[in-house]
This record gives C-alpha cells, structure tokens and sequence, in this order.
C-alpha cells in the first residue's frame, strides 16, 4: 500500500492508541482537529486491520462523504471498500472494509465486524449507541470537536492527535486574524434546546444595517479573497447574496436543499475563482476543502462544536495564504472564543450537580474570551494587553480599563463629513438607550459630545438613530470617568 507517511504527532497518536487497546480501553476517541490529518491516521488504522485479516466498518457521518472517504483510503493504495447505500455501484458485502453513513446503518442495521471506526462522533445517533450496548465490538471515535455533553458514557478514553494552535505554530493551519464588528441584539431572539430560534435569528440578522456591515467591512477588510459565508436560513443567505451582487461581487448561495451535481460546479467555480463568496446555511462545515481565505461569520451560535467547525475552514493553508481572515458579525468570537483556545482535556461524562443540572467548566471559558483591540477592532486573546497587530496598547485607571485608543481614532482632523454624520448618528443611538434607562441627558450633553470629538458643534445632520460602535461607548465612558473623578477632588469628611 502508498499509505501517506505519517507525521511524528501521528505516529505517537497511533501508538496511544495501541496502548489504550492493551490496557482494554477499546472505545477511545482521537480527537482531531482540522489539518492534523484525521483520515490520512485512519487509513493507517484501517490499513494495518486489514492486513491482520481483520474487517472493518467505517461510519460517515453523511452519505455525501461516502464517496469522498473511499476516494482518500484509494488514493493511499487500500482497495476498493463495498458501499452500503441502496443502488451504489461498489455494494458488495464481501470486502472486509465497508463504509456507510450513520442514517443507512441504523436504518438497515451493522454489519458483523471486527472494527468500527465512527467519523464525527461527537454527532451521537441512538442507532449506534443502542448498538454499542449491546455489542462488544471495538469502536474508534473520530472527531475534531468531542465537547458532547456525555460523549464520555459512550466512549472510554480521549487521544489527542495535536492542539489546534501547535498545528498553527508548526505551519501545518493557517494562523488568523479577526475583526470584530460587535455583538447583533439577540434579546428578543428565544432559545430553544439549547440554540437560537431560527427564524427569530434570522429576522435579526437580516436587520439591514447588520447586511450592510456585512457588505461594507468585506468590501475594506476582504481584500477581495476566496470567502465563505455562514448565513442563518435559506431567506438570510439570499438577502445577503443579492446585497453582494449590487456590488458586483460574484457570489453563490448554497443551501441544504441544492442539488449535489449543483454544489460540484459552484465547488468548481469558487475554485477557478469565477465565484468569489459562497453564502451557505449549514452545508460546508463538513467535508468542504477548498482553499478559503476570509470567513464571514452571520450566523449566531450557542454550539461550540459548530463554531469551531466554521472557524475551522478558514484555517487550511494554501499558497499565497499569509493568514486567513475572520469577519465576525455575529459574535460568536466575543462569547465563545478563539477556535484554538476551546478544547477538553476528557471527555464529558454529563454529571449532574445538586441542582441536577449538568455541569459546565464556564469560568476557565470566560477567562479566555477574546477582547477587540479598541483601536484596529482586531480581536486579541485576553491575555494580550498590547496588540499585536497595531501596536496600541490600552491604559488601565483604577482597574477601569480606559479605552483612550478610541481618542486617537476620534481626532477631529480624522474625520470626513460621512465620519461626522455617523458619530453624530451613533450618539443619537446612545441618547435613545439612554433614555430607554431612563437616564437621558438634554440634547446638549451629545451635542457636546460631539463637538468634544469633531471640534466642531454639529450642524446640518441627519437626526438619524443608528447603534453606538464600541469606539464611541469607550469615548463616553472615559468623559464619564474624567468628570466623575473631577467632581468628587473637593470633596472632604
């Protein structure tokens, strides 16, 4: 067989594995991030069964990568594997290897072999389960995200090929930058099981001031690059689509419902670069490898899995690829985190506290929640004071952290009238807040606000209302802060 040669982290991955085995832990998961090369270690695996005598059956976890799994073990020189999907040209229950999805096996059930191997297996089915119940037969997890509330009932052990953020150090991910254009208001947006109300969340991410955002801060900060775009639902994708498209921006939309012989041609095209954004609700978090490099992030997420996913395919390396772009719109940043900096040391076994609610490891997550740069909007780690891609570091008064980056960036002598009329404007969006607070000031107090940064009072603007951007709530805290301190100098006991 050609089997790819392995990297030095494989190999000691493959050798955890063999140990887990010997010490009679035979359902461990190896966790796998993107680029550590998942299906290159399990050809190794399904490899060396093989040539013990042993089958295998191998676990998709969607017809769409049945193919595309087969084509990978071939091209490493394993022979040809049967197929279980109804009318599929290489069925053939004779081959020691088998490769199937999920829905098919747990419809028609599994075959008797002596190895499973489970692709995805964060992505838990009853079918399967019920299965590993009731048999003994070893089963490898496979997965790049194993956060699963309860992953760890199901399987006994947890291998981990290589941290994300080792793969970027070693050159084998891209490393990123990412722009945050702040948080969308999901107030009114319910949440069910545990994630965003679709069609709510698509209602406010269709808000046409966040499209325009979306249309905008590409159009400065793309550069013009191969772009994915996560969209919310099929209404959201085409709405952003047609804003692209009055840009003359090329750009396709992809939903769960376009035809598999119509997502191979724009595939095809986003390649050649005739297409230049992809706009998809769910279909290229798995099992999409062009290269990429800017995301665009419009969907909101609770699911760590799912952002990590997305983030993830941004990170392949590829020629002319310095680092890839993160556009985030929705946040998902700012309240989960850095793709490099979520993982598990174990797999969660879903204990229950007193309460009887399961218990989560929030306060280290919160720790490690990514900041914006007041000054770039680039997000930095939260430990990073000084920013490593403009060089601004913040000053710190009283343990208020004073966001006096946002004085440089407001200099009158910065401003166009376009920048006037939105400072103006985002000062109305901070007056109606305040007076929804029920802490509204007369009109003066913003009109000295705004004289405060453009040097000028304000004159012949549109009384328009839009939200306050992170530069002028930090401009407004800290005039907060000077007056406060001078106001209470002469006060004595």
């Amino acid at each position: 067989m050609s089997l790819y040669k392995l990297r030095d982290y494989q190999s000691e991955a493959l050798s955890d594995l063999q140990g887990s085995f010997r010490q009679g832990l035979t359902r461990p998961v190896l966790y796998a991030s993107v680029g550590a090369g998942k299906t290159v270690i399990a050809a190794h695996i399904v490899a060396r069964a093989l040539d013990k005598g042993k089958s295998v059956l191998f676990i998709a976890p969607y017809t769409a990568l049945i193919n595309q799994t087969a084509k990978s073990f071939m091209d490493q020189g394993i022979p040809q594997p049967g197929i279980i999907q109804a009318q599929h040209e290489w069925t053939d229950s004779s081959k020691r290897l088998q490769i199937g999805s999920i829905q098919t096996l747990s419809r028609r059930g599994f075959p008797d072999v002596d190895l499973i191997i489970n692709d995805e297996c964060h992505l838990v089915y009853k079918g399967l389960t019920n299965y590993m119940e009731d048999f003994n037969t070893p089963v490898i997890g496979l997965s790049g995200t194993p956060f699963t509330k309860g992953l760890g009932k199901i399987y006994d052990n947890l291998i981990e090929v290589k941290p994300m953020r080792e793969l970027i150090n070693d050159k084998y991910l891209s490393d990123y930058v990412a722009y945050s254009q702040g948080k969308p208001d999901l107030s009114k947006v319910k949440i069910v099981a545990g994630e965003y109300h679709e069609g709510q969340l698509g209602d406010a991410m269709s808000d046409p001031k966040i499209v325009g955002d979306i249309i905008s801060t590409w159009l400065r900060k793309g550069e013009n690059r191969p772009t994915i775009c996560f969209a919310v639902n099929v209404a959201h994708a085409e709405y952003v689509g047609t804003e692209f498209e009055k840009v003359n921006v090329s750009c396709q939309v992809i939903t769960g419902k376009t035809p598999m012989e119509d997502r191979e041609v724009y595939f095809n095209e986003f390649k050649r670069g005739n297409i230049k954004i992809l706009i998809n609700v769910g279909v290229l978090v798995a099992g999409f490898d062009s290269v990429v490099h800017v995301m665009i992030d419009a969907a909101p997420t609770k699911s760590e899995i799912r952002h990590v996913q997305k983030c993830g395919r941004n990170l392949r390396t590829a020629k002319g690829k310095e680092v890839g772009i993160f556009l985030d719109h929705a946040g998902n940043l700012t309240t989960l985190g850095f793709p490099d900096d979520i993982s598990v040391d174990e797999l969660c076994q879903g204990k229950k506290n007193e309460s009887g609610k399961v218990e989560k490891k929030e306060a280290v997550k919160k720790e490690k929640l990514p900041k914006e740069c007041t000054s770039c909007q680039v997000m930095k780690k939260a430990d990073e004071h000084t920013c490593s891609k403009c060089g601004f570091t913040p000053k710190f008064i009283e343990n208020v952290e004073i966001e006096e980056g946002d004085l440089i960036e407001l200099r009158p002598s910065k401003h166009t009238k376009t920048d006037k009329q939105r400072i103006f404007s985002e000062l109305m969006g901070l007056k109606a807040e305040d007076n929804l607070k029920g802490r509204g000031k007369a009109d003066g107090y913003y009109a000295y606000l705004y004289k405060d940064i453009c040097g000028v009072w304000p004159r012949n603007m549109t009384n328009k209302a839009i939200t306050p951007s992170e530069q002028i709530r930090g401009f407004v805290k800290h005039k907060k802060i000077a007056f406060s301190r001078n106001k209470n100098k002469g006060f004595k006991l």
